[in-house]
């Protein structure tokens, strides 16, 4: 009677809402169906011979979960009908159910699934009789004659039918109507869930296509066995020749996988061929049918390298014919714009013509010069130690994308058994140098307001100069601005977020705890050395800047008259005051090769150990006390300066430099028109300034940490003085593990409360006497590096065992092979770790080399041997012709993720990560909003090198000495 009055209204946006009650009514009949008349009489113990239970559960798996979920929408519609007036709302019962995680996760398994579950019904039907007749008689009681494969297609067909119903919906909903922006949400969230519904069924079927196209490669390769997994997709396939040890050429066969390499023997059948025809046959099936092939060689491609050519001659007609293929891509792509033109171009569509059949000819002739363009060498890592082997492909361009791919795919190795691709390169951003000798030393992201994209703080110095680059993420990766801030070597930077207390009323986006520690280190922070109690406050103004710019090219002379001129206008009080306070700050210093980075969304440091102390004399840089700005205050002149504005609200930027001196930036000024706000003066150079918990952890040159915390209106506050290390032996290193701060110390590290600031524990992690350069920490381990040294060492952080030892000199050795000789020979001879970095679930390992490795970070046990796994290292194609300066993470709110640029090899090779989609929108869906943040590993060393080039361009030693900064989204 209810559904019977509302159709009597003249309204038809109630029509559609009947509507929709009723197919969601007929929805859930069908589905109690499947639940009631045949899951349930199968799973009974009358029919417990019809079928296993265990086919059962497979046939109507998530049936029951899906009933459930449209049950509840079901009802929640038929109340709103008990209610209706034409303010009633429906749109958020669509939000309200089909928002759910669960609900997404329930139907992706159900499609997943589905094939299996066809599969065992056909399967059964066809052997067990009893199941059959059963079958046939639940089709002929259904009213509709519905089969129970027809009732098992419903889940996929709804939401097609939600969509049109919502489209008409919002079509007959006025836009005042409280309904209709909630329509609008809710068509958005069911086109989403449609559209990954549609991609999981395609990926459901191309994995279904893929496991056929094994199987019948199995079957058609003489001695093959194993082939089909879940795991393993197969690429493409090519006919070759292949030298024999008897001199003579022999046709071959290449099949390519993701992770294997097939060589098989190839014969021509005789006589005809007689065998069934499959519902389903695979292109390379059919290609195949006329030969007949014998399995030869099976190669994982983790023990395959191309080797690259030698020979210049030819190094130089290969890099001719890439550069005349791109040519004639970026053509043929002017002439398809061309050919768009509305205004007359006969002119401009002949010249492109001919500019094309120039080029192709010249194509032409440079692939037919020289046969051995067709050739490829591979080596081998076998038993009985490296072999190599010759590939002759019919044509150069073919020999060309199959290398292309190889190496592609090699990047994109499973590890393990886990699929973990290698890190998506974005692009390399080159700094130019202003100056001769500039290098990078440290780097580190700033906290951005809410909602934006930060910006990173990149530090280039000479040895005379400190300079800072900006490196901004949005819209692209560029450097905006690069100017010298102080006459020294910079050594770190680091970045502290604005005090806790005041942190809910700025928009400062602040990373969460769990992001920080699932980075594996401390928060970075900012320190001031002030071991003197009669000052205990120092405050930062950043409401005003200095009207002269410090670009780092002033004389001492000169910074010495500012500084006097900043004296006369002080007042007695305050100067007395800050002199008393400041008059012994001390710091680290680290050679000119180091350096030390924190970051303020990882925690992540990098440093290294200190062999000098400045003979400087304590002071305090005068222009620093900020009279006249009230950058500097005792706690008498505190409230002026909290009336001026304080950067206890605001994220700051800390320099410290290798003459002593700290230079305190506002994360939001502009380098380029704003001095700092405060520079302080030490006795000895800064090593690191660390930020963790709210505290201010600083090692200095002396060997002595200096711990500061914020004051209850967040000014900073001298804590103590932890005396760690010695002035011959400083702390290297710091980093957060379990609550702890482990600070490395020569060959010890010395575990430090936070809270307490008392040494709990000292341990010796080597009897050598190289010092730990580098510490990070995954899970339950820590792994660290020693100076000048090629290994890596893994201990556990609870009961200190060393769990492994790593040497990085194979992999790096793998990746430089196709340098010259001489090249690679001084480089693995100087090799050493230059940086350290772990993030979830990777380390990353910086080398002097400019080789970058990663290696998959396994935090608990062997299930089978309880032993630790240890990490195999991977060499990423891409990294710098000398020293990994420095590595850090960023994380970008802001940025919107953009699809890479497809080749044609990549598009052969998107199976590669096709099936993390799924589950990668599911995680994206089931993450809070805050999470929705892209990370990226940014690199800086000296020039650029994609190790996958086989040639040698004009270019190449061009940019050796250009500073790049690499950049991976992973």
């Amino acid at each position: 009677m209810l559904i019977e009055s509302l159709l009597l209204l003249q309204d038809t946006r109630t029509h559609v809402v009947v509507e929709l009650y009723e197919t969601e009514k007929s929805y859930v009949e069908a589905l109690e169906i499947l639940v009631k008349k045949y899951l349930q009489p199968l799973k009974s113990p009358e029919n417990a011979g019809l079928l296993d239970a265990f086919l059962v559960d497979e046939i109507f798996y998530q049936v029951p979960g899906i009933l459930n979920v449209h049950q509840v929408f079901l009802e929640q519609l038929r109340r709103r009908l008990e209610q209706w007036d034409l303010q009633q709302k429906v749109g958020d019962v669509f939000l309200d159910v089909f928002t759910k995680p669960t609900v997404m996760d329930t139907y992706m398994t159900f499609i997943n699934n589905l094939k299996k579950a066809k599969e065992t019904i056909k399967t059964a039907a066809s052997s067990r009789p009893a199941f059959a007749k059963f079958l046939d008689a639940m089709a002929r009681d259904h009213k509709g004659k519905l089969s129970l494969d027809n009732l098992l297609i419903k889940p996929v067909q709804k939401f097609p039918s939600y969509k049109l119903l919502i489209q008409r919906l919002i079509k007959h909903t006025d836009q005042s109507h409280p309904d209709h922006k909630l329509l609008l949400e809710a068509q958005k969230e069911i086109h989403d869930l449609l559209e990954l519904i549609n991609c999981t069924e395609r990926e459901s079927l191309e994995l279904e296509q893929q496991q056929q196209t094994l199987r019948e490669l199995e079957q058609m390769i003489e001695g093959l066995s194993n082939l089909v997994s879940m795991d393993r997709m197969f690429l493409r396939h090519e006919m070759v020749t292949m030298p024999s040890a008897q001199g003579t050429i022999k046709d071959r066969a290449l099949f390519l996988f993701n992770d294997t390499l097939l060589i098989t023997s190839v014969k021509r059948r005789t006589g005809t061929i007689k065998k069934p025809t499959p519902t389903y046959q695979s292109n390379i099936a059919s290609q195949m049918e006329g030969n007949k092939y014998k399995l030869l060689m099976r190669i994982s491609l983790a023990d395959l390298e191309i080797v690259k050519a030698k020979d210049e001659n030819l190094r130089r007609i290969m890099h001719e014919v890439e550069t005349l293929t791109e040519d004639v891509n970026t053509l043929t792509q002017i002439s398809e714009s061309v050919a768009a033109l509305h205004t007359q171009h006969v002119q401009l569509e002949e010249i492109v013509r001919e500019m094309l059949h120039s080029l192709n000819r010249q194509l032409s002739e440079r692939q037919n010069s020289d046969t051995q363009l067709c050739y490829m060498e591979i080596s081998l890592n076998t038993s009985n130690g490296p072999e190599n082997i010759t590939i002759i492909y019919p044509k150069a361009e073919k020999r060309s994308s199959w290398e292309e791919l190889i190496n592609e795919t090699k990047q994109k190795l499973c590890v393990y058994g886990q699929e973990r691709p290698a890190p998506e390169f974005l692009s390399p951003v080159p700094i130019r140098k202003t100056r001769a000798g500039l290098q990078f030393t440290c780097a580190a992201p700033t906290l951005p307001p809410k909602g934006q994209s930060p910006d990173v703080w990149v530090c280039n110095s000479d040895g005379y100069v400190g300079q800072v680059c900006v490196l901004t993420l949005s819209p692209k990766p560029q450097v905006t601005s690069c100017n010298g801030v102080c006459n020294a070597r910079i050594l770190c930077v680091a970045c502290v977020p604005p005090a806790p207390a005041l942190t809910r009323q700025q928009t400062v986006d602040i990373p969460s705890t769990s992001s920080l520690n699932s980075s594996s280190s401390v928060k970075p922070g900012i320190s001031i050395s002030d071991p003197d109690d009669s000052c205990k406050n120092i405050r930062l103004d950043s409401s005003s800047s200095s009207d002269e710019e410090d670009d780092g090219s002033s004389t001492s002379e000169n910074q010495d008259a500012q500084s006097e001129r900043s004296q006369e206008s002080a007042t007695i009080r305050l100067h007395s005051s800050l002199t008393a306070s400041l008059g012994n700050h001390r710091a680290t210093l680290t050679p000119n090769h180091s350096k030390s980075l924190s970051t303020p969304h990882t925690g992540q440091s990098i440093q290294v150990h200190p062999v000098m102390k400045s003979s400087s004399n304590p002071a305090v840089d005068k222009q620093a006390m900020g009279i006249n700005s009230g950058t500097l205050s005792s706690p008498a002149s505190r409230q002026s300066s909290e009336d001026s504005g304080t950067t206890a609200n605001q994220p700051t930027m800390w320099l410290g430099t290798e003459d002593g001196c700290i230079h305190v930036y506002n994360c939001l000024d502009n380098i380029r028109i704003k001095k700092n706000k405060v520079k302080l003066q030490h006795n000895s150079g800064v090593h690191s300034i660390v930020y963790v918990e709210g505290k201010v952890f600083v090692a200095l040159g002396n060997g002595d940490l200096v711990v500061y915390c914020r004051d209850i209106d967040g000014s900073w506050t001298e804590r103590s003085t932890i005396p760690v290390g010695t002035g011959s032996s400083p702390v290297s290193s710091m980093l957060l593990s379990s609550g702890k701060l482990w600070c490395a110390t020569h060959a010890s590290i010395k575990i430090i409360n936070p809270h307490t600031l008392q040494v709990d524990e000292t341990f010796q992690i080597s009897s050598e006497t190289k010092p730990i350069s580098h510490m990070a920490v995954a899970g339950g381990t820590i792994w660290l590096s020693l100076h000048n040294a090629a290994q890596l060492r893994c201990y556990n952080s609870s009961s200190r065992e060393q769990l492994a030892e790593i040497n990085i000199t194979p992999q790096v050795t793998k990746m430089l092979h196709g340098c010259d000789d001489i090249i690679r020979q001084h480089k693995a001879a100087c090799l050493r770790v230059t940086a350290l970095l772990a993030h979830r679930d990777t380390l990353w390992v910086g080398t002097s080399a400019g080789v970058l490795l990663t290696a998959p970070l396994h935090n608990s046990p062997n299930p089978r041997t309880g032993a630790f796994t240890v990490p195999h290292l991977t060499g990423i194609t891409y990294g710098h012709t000398g020293h990994v300066r420095f590595l850090t993470i960023v994380e970008n709110p802001a940025a919107q993720k953009q699809p890479a640029k497809q080749t044609q090899t990549s598009l052969k090779t998107k199976a590669l990560s096709r099936r993390s989609t799924n589950a990668e929108k599911l995680q994206k869906q089931a993450e809070p909003a805050q999470s929705n943040k892209e990370t990226l590993i940014i690199s800086g060393g000296d020039g650029y090198e994609d190790f996958r080039s086989s040639t040698m361009t004009e270019d190449a030693g061009r940019e050796d000495s250009t500073n790049h900064l690499l950049l991976w989204r992973v």
